[in-house]
């Protein structure tokens, strides 16, 4: 039989092409997100959020070592070299159904290109390792189904194990693999000699979940959960912490909504080519194949809609279901090529036609996609990194949270030793710890007033050094009742009330701004970093009187984050308190259009009608709040002031009764109640 001398290269050319054209776009220097967190933890040897992600933080310490570019851009190519692997066995895949390396080419090239797979490649993130696990599982399924050798399936549950190693999303694979096997041969899995070496194969890869409580133990920089006792590990494993609120926590009509969104998403992926993967499918010779890749896709969107509330336009999902469809593409394309054959009417000169037509799919899709996942001018965590440090004086203290705050910061601190003259600590107290020995005391309460007590305590002893806050909602924090937050630069200071000091004029003239000048395309992170930024510098501008200017600023911090509601909702307060109502609610319908905290946009309402004198809407607004979020303390305090000055104490003091309920130690509120109603 002729091969054609290409042949045995193309897949070395596929994998080079792709490999190539990602390091073309990727980030140059850490990514915004969790890749900030991924990349500390690797350097460090230490251990991300649950489910700590073993394999991934050793392998990304091997990529740490490569003398290429900076630490940063060093994990950012490990996404890129096993993205590109996932290319060639799909490719290897796709060939082994139709034994066309043409269709393989193409289906593969594609899955490379489609926006979805390709924005996982320019950053540190662990879904390309997964997505090299999940293919591979694949690969090595077919091969078992070709042979039923036993070897095979033994290579098959240790690399299974290893794919648990890196990401417990591997699970959502455990019915479609098993119906698979057990399908193909029962007595593969059910024969009792088999059971010591599958469990053998099975297990040992799990051993380097070790790798968690050893390195807590050892004390690395970043290890989140402190996973070093029998409890702790379990925890962080499984992810007990997040699982109450993540795992079937929403009613019937946002899981229609989350399930049409996420079924939007892959229709993005392939469009006009989903009719092909359905032919693919259709025409696959095997029954068991097409229940295994239709479980796959089943069970990834259960994954999607039920076990997780994370926005889609945040976190990817829907990727091993992208993997099966390029599989079923490339099937698809093999059984239209046939079909074409076998029209008699149809010549030479249009066939040659057609396949030129099928080469440009992948072309098609690069060009059409290369703007929108270019991410090589893309410095905004970096500079965001810096920017924190340099607004900071040395010896001050410094308040993080927010992944797009904490984990910047963390890569800038443990990575390029930024900072070092600064206390850090995240308001979760997961990467950089309170150090509680500074401040003895004793303390019985909720995790929210515990984290309250010790702020206040350390904004107490520390304001004259510097405390300093870059948090999500800085009104958020409960501050001492002595003392305030005021702008400075890009963060928040606290400061006694009286005191007023300026934030230094030329402040901004040191802020690294590359990538806010810059117009490549943003994902929804860097909208918000950036975004949030422009809110910044125009708020110092109106501060500074310079209103004209700030105005600019404003308005572009709104159409940059056009999606986010926190923005949305920062300029309806800005224009709020300065009695700009028809901006604010503007600003503020947005919000509520873009929700993903409803009762913090109805608490917003509240605030803007307040200051407007409708207090009949106000109130209205304060009471939704609380309906939609009766566990939220500081909505309840709104609402019995609002309460109180409409004239309805009763009312108001039972809305403060159901705050003190929530949060016991309210100092405020309690003096409050004692002197405005005690006649009740």
């Amino acid at each position: 039989m002729y091969v054609h001398p290409m042949e045995k290269y193309r897949p070395l050319l596929l994998f080079f092409t792709v490999l190539s054209i990602y390091l073309s776009t990727t980030t140059p220097v850490v990514y915004l997100g969790d890749s900030g967190e991924f990349t500390a933890a690797a350097f460090s040897l230490g251990i991300p959020h649950n489910s700590g992600y073993p394999l991934y933080a050793i392998l990304g310490k091997l990529f740490c070592m490569i003398p290429i570019g900076n630490v940063g851009f060093r994990m950012n190519l490990m996404s890129a070299f096993f993205s590109s692997f996932t290319v060639l066995l799909i490719f290897h895949i796709v060939r082994r159904f139709t034994r066309n390396s043409f269709c393989a080419v193409t289906s593969a090239a594609y899955l490379a290109f489609t926006p979805l797979f390709w924005s996982q490649t320019v950053s540190a993130e662990v879904y390309p390792l997964h997505l090299f696990f999940v293919a591979l599982m694949i690969y090595l399924l077919w091969q078992w189904e070709q042979t039923r050798a036993f070897y095979q399936l033994l290579l098959f549950v240790f690399v299974t194990g290893l794919s648990f190693g890196n990401h417990m999303q591997t699970v959502m694979l455990a019915v479609p693999v098993l119906y698979f096997i057990i399908s193909g041969d029962r007595k593969a899995i059910f024969t009792l000699r088999h059971f010591p070496a599958i469990a053998v194969f099975f297990i040992l890869p799990l051993t380097l979940y070790l790798y968690l409580p050893i390195r807590t133990q050892a004390g690395a920089a970043i290890h989140w959960g402190d996973p070093d006792n029998l409890e702790r590990f379990l925890a962080h494993v499984t992810a007990t912490a997040h699982r109450g609120a993540y795992v079937f926590s929403k009613g019937p009509v946002e899981y229609l909504h989350r399930t049409v969104e996420a079924m939007g998403v892959i229709a993005f992926q392939y469009s006009i080519l989903l009719a092909l993967c359905l032919w693919g499918w259709i025409k696959l010779s095997s029954i068991r194949w097409k229940v295994f890749f239709a479980g796959v896709i089943l069970f990834d969107l259960i994954y999607t809609v039920f076990l997780n509330i994370i926005s889609l336009e945040v976190t990817p999902f829907g990727l091993p279901s992208s993997l099966v469809l390029a599989i079923l593409l490339g099937v698809g394309l093999f059984q239209f090529l046939k079909w074409i054959r076998r029209q008699e009417k149809i010549g030479n000169g249009f066939r040659k036609g057609i396949a030129a037509a099928l080469c440009a799919i992948p072309i098609t899709a690069l060009a059409v996609n290369y703007g929108s996942c270019d991410q090589s001018r893309n410095y905004t965590a970096y500079e965001h990194a810096l920017n924190i440090f340099r607004t900071v004086d040395q010896g001050s203290t410094l308040f993080l949270d927010g992944d797009n705050n904490v984990f910047p910061v963390a890569y800038g601190r443990i990575v390029e030793d930024m900072g070092q003259g600064i206390t850090l600590h995240d308001r979760h107290n997961v990467i950089f710890r309170w150090r509680l020995n500074t401040y003895p005391f004793v303390f019985a309460g909720s995790w929210d007033e515990l984290e309250s007590t010790v702020l206040q305590k350390i904004i107490r002893s520390r304001v004259d050094q510097g405390v300093y806050f870059a948090t999500i909602n800085p009104f958020a924090i409960s501050l001492p009742e002595a003392y305030h937050s005021l702008p400075y630069g890009i963060l928040r200071r606290a400061v006694k009330k009286g005191a007023n000091p300026d934030t230094p004029k030329d402040i901004w003239q040191y802020y690294a701004t590359t990538s806010y000048d810059d117009p490549f395309f943003r994902d929804y992170m860097n909208r918000e970093v950036t975004s949030h930024y422009f809110f910044r510098r125009g708020e110092s501008l109106w501060h500074s009187g310079r209103t004209n200017e700030a105005f600019g600023f404003l308005k572009l911090a709104s159409r940059i984050g056009y999606n986010d509601t926190s923005i949305h909702s920062d300029l309806g307060v800005f224009y709020t308190d300065r009695g700009l109502f028809e901006d604010a609610g503007r600003e503020l319908e947005i919000a509520l259009d873009y929700h993903d905290n409803l009762s913090g946009v109805y608490n917003n309402w509240g605030y803007f009608y307040n200051k407007k004198g409708d207090k009949s809407n106000a109130i209205m607004s304060f009471e939704k709040a609380v309906q939609l979020a009766p566990e939220n303390y500081a909505y309840h305090n709104n609402l019995g002031y609002l309460l109180f000055s409409a004239d309805r104490k009763k009312d108001a003091l039972s809305a403060f009764t159901a705050s003190l309920s929530i949060r016991k130690k309210q100092p405020e509120i309690e003096k409050f109640i004692s002197e405005k109603l005690k006649e009740l």
